[in-house]
C-alpha cells in the first residue's frame, strides 16, 4: 500500500470517528432538551426518565437535574439522600451549579447532616467559579458569621461581584446600602451577562458541562511567603537554568514538549502534557499546570486547581511556584483556602485529568 493511500485511509478514519462523536453529542443534547420541554410542561416523570438515562451516561447537567427532582419529589419518590449524592458527584466533576446545591443541602441539613462550615466551603467553590447565586449566599454568611468568621468587607466584595454579573438581589442590596448604581440598576462597573437567580430551576445548560473554577485551604500556607509583587511568569516561558540543572532528562523532555505546544497555540495539549508530568511529581510541570488554571488557558479558569498545583510545586521549594502561590492565596477567603488545602492532601494520582 502506498504512503498516499495509507495517509488517505487514516485521514478518512479520523474524520469518521470525529463525525460519530459529533453525532453522539448532538443526540444527547437533543434528549436533554426533550427533558427540559417535559419539565417545563409539568411532565416530571418523563423529564426524570430522560435525564436519568443521560445521568447514567455521565452527563453532569442531567445528573444535577435528576438530583433536583429527587430532592423535590417531582416525577419520582422523594429521596434527599440520593439527591445529595448526585449533586455531590456532579459538583466533584466540575458542575458549578451543583456546587451551590451541595452548599444548600449542607446549609439546611437535607439528605446530609447540617454543616454550615461545609456549606460555606461549597458556596466558596461556586463563588470562585463566578456563580452569582453562590456569591450572594456566601456574602450573607460572611455578613452574619454563619459557618465563617464575620467579615463585612468580604461580604461587600462578594455582593459587588454578584452585582457585576447582573444579579438583581445583590444590586438591590447594594443600592439600599448607599452604593451608586447606574440608571439600569447596575453597580458602576463594566456589565456582564446576567445569571440565573433560582437554584431550584432545572439546569438549562444541556450536555456535558465545562469545568469552570475550584479552590481552597485553612489559612495561608507557610510556603506562600514570596512577595506577590515579584515578576510574573507566563506558562510558556523557558525553563530557568538553575531548574534545568536539577531535572531528569525525561522530565525535561516532557516540560519542553509542553512549552512547544503552548508556543504553537495548542494550550489544551500543553496542559495535558504538563499534567502527566505534574502527577508524577515534577515541580516545574506542576507550576505550569497551576499557571494555566490560574489564567484559564487550555481549560476553564479554575483558582482551586491553580492553588492545588502551585502548592505542590512550592512544597518542593520551587521559587517561582512560591511566588505564584502567594498571589493566588492572597485572592482567596479562608474558607476557599481550606478547600484548596483539602485537595492538596489528596494523592496526586486522584487529580482529575484535564478534559
Amino acid at each position: 500500500m502506498s504512503f498516499k493511500l495509507r495517509h488517505f485511509l487514516v485521514l478518512a478514519a479520523a474524520v469518521l470517528v470525529s463525525g460519530c462523536a459529533t453525532n453522539i453529542l448532538a443526540e444527547r443534547a437533543s434528549r436533554f432538551d426533550q427533558g427540559v420541554a417535559a419539565y417545563d410542561a409539568g411532565d416530571y416523570p418523563t423529564a426524570y426518565r430522560i435525564w436519568d438515562g443521560l445521568a447514567k451516561e455521565n452527563d453532569l447537567a442531567a445528573m444535577r437535574n435528576v438530583a433536583q427532582l429527587l430532592r423535590q419529589g417531582k416525577g419520582v419518590a422523594k429521596d434527599t439522600k440520593q439527591a445529595f449524592k448526585l449533586y455531590q458527584e456532579a459538583a466533584d466533576k466540575g458542575l458549578v451549579t451543583a456546587m451551590a446545591n451541595v452548599g444548600d443541602m449542607y446549609m439546611t441539613g437535607e439528605g446530609v447532616e447540617k454543616n454550615l462550615e461545609a456549606a460555606a466551603a461549597w458556596y466558596a467553590r461556586a463563588a470562585t467559579a463566578g456563580l452569582s447565586l453562590a456569591q450572594w449566599k456566601l456574602a450573607d454568611m460572611y455578613e452574619n458569621g454563619l459557618g465563617v468568621q464575620k467579615d463585612p468587607a468580604r461580604s461587600r466584595a462578594l455582593l459587588e461581584r454578584a452585582a457585576r454579573n447582573g444579579y438583581t438581589p445583590a444590586q438591590a442590596k447594594l443600592k439600599a446600602m448607599g452604593v451608586t448604581l447606574s440608571e439600569s440598576g447596575e453597580v458602576m462597573v463594566p456589565p456582564a451577562p446576567a445569571q440565573p437567580e433560582n437554584s431550584n430551576a432545572a439546569y438549562q445548560g444541556g450536555g456535558q458541562s465545562n469545568f469552570f473554577d475550584r479552590l481552597i485551604g485553612g489559612g495561608t500556607p507557610a510556603v506562600a511567603t514570596a512577595n506577590p509583587g515579584s515578576a510574573r511568569m507566563a506558562p510558556g516561558d523557558p525553563i530557568s537554568p538553575d531548574v534545568v540543572s536539577k531535572m531528569q532528562q525525561a522530565d525535561l523532555t516532557a516540560v519542553y514538549a509542553g512549552v512547544a505546544a503552548y508556543s504553537s497555540g495548542d494550550k489544551k495539549n500543553a496542559l495535558n502534557i504538563w499534567h502527566g508530568a505534574a502527577v508524577r511529581g515534577v515541580a516545574e510541570a506542576q507550576l505550569r499546570v497551576g499557571l494555566l488554571f490560574e489564567r484559564g488557558e487550555g481549560a476553564p479558569l479554575d483558582a482551586i486547581e491553580a492553588y492545588r498545583w502551585l502548592r505542590h510545586a512550592a512544597a518542593q521549594g520551587h521559587a517561582q511556584a512560591i511566588a505564584e502561590l502567594a498571589r493566588v492565596s492572597a485572592k482567596l477567603a479562608p474558607a476557599e483556602r481550606a478547600i484548596a488545602e483539602s485537595m492538596v492532601r489528596e494523592p496526586l494520582a486522584k487529580a482529575k485529568k484535564p478534559n
